[in-house]
């Protein structure tokens, strides 16, 4: 049968939803404000659109129109504009699946399973080789309660609601009467939205993070990695026929570091970390509890039917008896009532036991004719249970080196074994250390009384192995080290990991984040790979390490350049150490939602990896509003998934990819040097820039969002203790975005004189995934970047201060150029249509909002803090920024 194509590039059904969701939020407005409100909102989208298409007078006009409004004008402008953005996002996100589908149906979707054991195979690779690689393929994605999303849980729930009525609106063929049902559903949305505070009016507590990373998991996250799961089952057997793939593991896991990660958090305490085990533990017995109670209800198959008394053996038949009166001759529903009944006790301490009687049920099925039951629901039951167990996600568990540091010098100096350790040359430390480690006397005294600090982490190490009693090794799996500089830092986490018992079950891994670390990763890595003790832990481990390397902190140090530059040389250079040693090194990538920390399509990230530097296993941090935009809509999330196993697959194989010509990573080192001194002038070199930042930007007001449990400092301190995430965020907000792009086009500039050097720029971005990749995720914040909106910000700042608006816009014009030269294209994101015209379409909409928001800040900060008048402009403020971040659709 000839399947008929469709057109994948129709738009009009985009169209219509941007329509009637547009449509439907203006009769809202109007309902609750008049249709004068209605008119002003259109009103300033007018002249929105008309200042974007270049008439000057739209400009004046609508900075006069806005200065001129009183504050509930504003109030409702602010809420106009937000939620259209809210809803403009999901109108995008359901053209999107719209699209994915119909390429899918024509055979023309790329970047996917399927597509990639088809190129697999074409080349060569044998069905043994294939599970081989499978075998040691697993991608676990980290969810981190990083504070870049601003969204309320309470908004995402309504915003769910509203995609699932579009989407059921563009796949079935309604009766009027249902048209009219889903109008009226989508309207009572819209204006319980318009009725919901945007932000939050206490701060997130980690409980609150916990319940909006479970929400994911939950409703979307545990159904997709399934799907994913079985899909690849499917895959395989259509591509390699006749093999046994059984015994491939799911390559798609998760983890968290919600309640676990202390870095800077002093509200993740040793109580917080058991408690949000114990909320894992729950959410995963309530899943597990709605799904056999499902089973519960279907599987009716009578023991006479199927000629399974015999089966009874395998069950527990004295429990069984009890429920045998209430499903007489149905011993599937008997089993499925006492696993219920279990559940319900809370019985089932590790997933070990649940599949225990979960497996016999199946594999009774499967033997006696009811083999679809076994694979449907109570297969899929099993997979779960396999996948997430009764801890639902593994935890994770972040602590800052210096806070190691710290608590092993009060030990040291208590039992007379070092008295300034901080300040030790580190070949002592290491000798120091590496001695303690063959130490079988406690090294914690029964009852700490030391600082608070030192008190903390002997309780967090304490709360590790106790939880490992509770709940079994795997629900704490990993413990990382941010800021690790030296390989003390290291076997600091490995002494006190041996010092609480669970060495053999833990993961210790070093956090390298800023430029000068990442250099000198390497030289680390081989020394603790000399290191006997630490080659003993390695050992227990499988001989696997792994490496985390921050992308956040090494942008905020050197820049866009500098900071991709070194991550890429890093991790070349580890290979070698890691082959020698013979250890398989699985590198855990700390990437954020924006560019300037990391963010960009995922796919394209794993490609442009150095070659060899993935060895099957990889992990990736998902941060704030990442996770809202790729596990909300659940076919998002499979296409996420798909194109995320394309690229691992593909990397892992590493059949065809070419040496890098020295002349090329020559080019690199000229670029990222360059790139780096300039963003360095700039931001830590200039007197005054920092200044000019706080002025210009909300991120003072950014601190009083109440989207985290966690300050936006790591300690006291300047701009070195500021996290990477308010400075993205702040930047964001007024449009200049620089942590993304400065330095870039005096970098390029330096070397693209040259008509030779030009061709070879050109070339790398032909021909190298990598520089590809660097130069294709640059238009995306260069475009999103507008100089006009951050000129109307820099009127915040002493004039005195100004010229370094200049600066920025002259450093824009040139990196803009640059980029498009390189790239041979006739404007920015011209190879990136969707996403140029999806800028575009937002544009008229949030800057209004960056307006709004310049006026709001110069009156805020002329009032008297935590005074009455000051806390209710405060509010506005914030709403401003949870606007703007919906329209730019990236915070931090």
């Amino acid at each position: 049968m000839t399947i008929p194509t469709l057109p994948v590039e129709d738009t009009a059904a985009l169209s219509a939803d941007i329509k009637l969701l547009g449509n439907t939020l203006g009769t809202i407005i109007r309902e609750q404000h008049g249709d004068d409100a209605f008119d002003l909102v259109e009103r300033v989208r007018r002249l929105a659109k008309a200042r974007r298409a270049g008439d000057d007078t739209a400009h004046t006009d609508l900075i006069t129109l806005i200065d001129g409004l009183n504050d509930t004008d504003l109030r409702v402008l602010v809420k106009a504009f937000s939620n259209y953005f809210q809803l403009i996002n999901i109108a995008e996100d359901s053209q999107r699946v719209r699209v994915l589908r119909q390429r899918e149906h024509n055979g023309t979707l790329t970047e996917s399973i399927d597509d990639a054991l088809a190129d697999l195979k074409s080349k060569g690779m044998t069905a043994a080789q294939l599970h081989e690689l499978l075998s040691g393929t697993e991608a676990r994605l980290v969810l981190t309660a990083h504070p870049s999303e601003s969204r309320r849980r309470e908004i995402l729930l309504k915003l769910r609601q509203i995609a699932v009525l579009i989407r059921d609106h563009d796949r079935v063929n309604l009766l009027p009467r249902e048209a009219a049902d889903m109008r009226d559903a989508l309207a009572e949305q819209i204006e319980e939205m318009w009725h919901t505070r945007p932000v939050r009016a206490t701060k997130a507590t980690v409980a609150d993070e916990v319940n909006f990373g479970l929400y994911f998991i939950t409703t979307v996250i545990m159904d997709a990695v399934v799907n994913i799961y079985t899909d690849l089952f499917d895959l395989l057997e259509k591509h390699y026929p006749n093999y046994n793939w059984n015994d491939i593991p799911s390559p798609v896991r998760f983890a968290s570091w919600v309640g676990g990660d202390r870095d800077g958090n002093p509200n993740v305490t040793a109580d917080v970390t058991l408690q949000t085990l114990a909320t894992l533990h729950e959410a995963a017995r309530q899943v597990y509890l709605y799904d056999v109670g499902e089973l519960r209800t279907v599987l009716t198959q009578a023991a006479d039917e199927l000629d399974i008394n015999g089966d009874a053996t395998t069950f527990d038949l004295a429990l069984i008896e009890q429920a045998a009166f209430k499903f007489p001759g149905e011993i599937y529903r008997q089993q499925m009532e006492l696993i219920y009944q279990r559940l319900q006790a809370n019985e089932y301490r590790k997933s070990e036991d649940l599949l225990a009687d979960l497996q016999p049920v199946a594999d009774s099925l499967a033997k006696h004719g009811g083999q679809r039951a076994a694979r449907g629901r109570l297969g899929r039951l099993v997979m779960k249970v396999k996948l997430f167990g009764m801890n639902m996600v593994p935890l994770e568990i972040r602590e800052d080196a210096s806070r190691h540091t710290h608590a092993l010098d009060e030990l040291f100096r208590t039992y007379g074994l070092a008295y300034d350790y901080p300040n030790m040359p580190e070949e002592e430390k290491q000798l120091l250390l590496t001695r303690e480690l063959r130490n079988e006397r406690p090294l914690f005294p029964e009852n700490p009384e030391f600082s608070p600090i030192t008190n903390e982490v002997i309780a967090t190490w304490r709360t590790i192995a106790a939880a490992h009693q509770r709940y079994g090794v795997h629900c704490i799996d990993t413990v990382i080290a941010s800021m690790s500089k030296l390989p003390s830092d290291v076997l600091t986490m490995l002494l006190l990991a041996r010092e609480v018992g669970i060495d053999p079950h833990m993961h210790i891994v070093p956090l390298f984040e800023t430029v000068d670390d990442l250099i000198n990763a390497p030289a680390t890595m081989q020394t603790l790979f000399e290191n006997r003790e630490y080659r003993h832990h390695l050992t227990r481990r499988g001989n696997v390490q792994q490496i985390m390397l921050g992308y956040s902190d090494s942008n905020k140090d050197g820049g866009y350049l500098a900071a991709n530059w070194n991550l890429y040389k890093a991790q070349a250079s580890l290979i070698g150490p890691c082959r020698a040693a013979g250890v398989t090194m699985e590198l855990f990538h700390g990437r954020g939602g924006s560019i300037g920390r990391g963010g960009g399509p995922t796919n394209r990230a794993i490609m442009a990896a150095p070659p060899g530097s993935l060895q099957g296993r990889i992990k990736m941090t998902e941060q704030g509003e990442v996770i809202g935009f790729r596990y909300s809509n659940p076919e998002i999330t499979h296409r996420h998934f798909n194109q995320l196993l394309h690229a691992v697959m593909i990397a892992s194989a590493n059949m065809d990819n070419q040496p890098i010509p020295t002349e090329w990573t020559d080019l690199m080192e000229q670029l990222a040097a360059t790139g780096r001194t300039a963003y360095r002038d700039l931001v830590y070199e200039s007197d005054g820039f920092l200044d000019y930042w706080q002025q210009t930007t909300p991120i003072s007001e950014l601190g009083k969002l109440q989207i985290s449990s966690r300050p936006a400092r790591r300690s006291k301190g300047g701009f070195a203790a500021l996290r990477a995430i308010p400075w993205v965020f702040s930047w964001m907000q007024s449009r200049a975005i620089i942590p993304s792009w400065y330095g870039v086009g005096t970098a390029l500039n330096a070397v693209s004189k040259d008509p030779a050097t030009l061709e070879t720029l050109q070339a790398m971005y032909e021909r190298w995934r990598f520089f590809r990749a660097l130069m294709k995720n640059l238009p995306l914040d260069l475009v999103k970047a507008d100089m006009g909106i951050v000129a109307h910000y820099a009127t915040l700042a002493d004039e005195s201060l100004l010229p370094f608006f200049q600066r920025i816009q002259a450093e824009h014009t040139l990196a803009s150029a640059q980029v498009t030269v390189i790239s041979q294209q006739k404007y920015l994101l011209e190879s990136a249509p969707v996403l140029h015209t999806s800028i575009e379409r937002r544009n008229p909409y949030v800057d209004p909002l960056n307006f709004i928001q310049v006026r709001l800040l110069r009156e805020l900060r002329e009032l008297e803090v935590d005074s009455p008048a000051y806390d209710d402009k405060l509010r506005t403020v914030l709403a401003t920024i949870n606007g703007v971040a919906a329209g730019m659709k990236t915070t931090g």
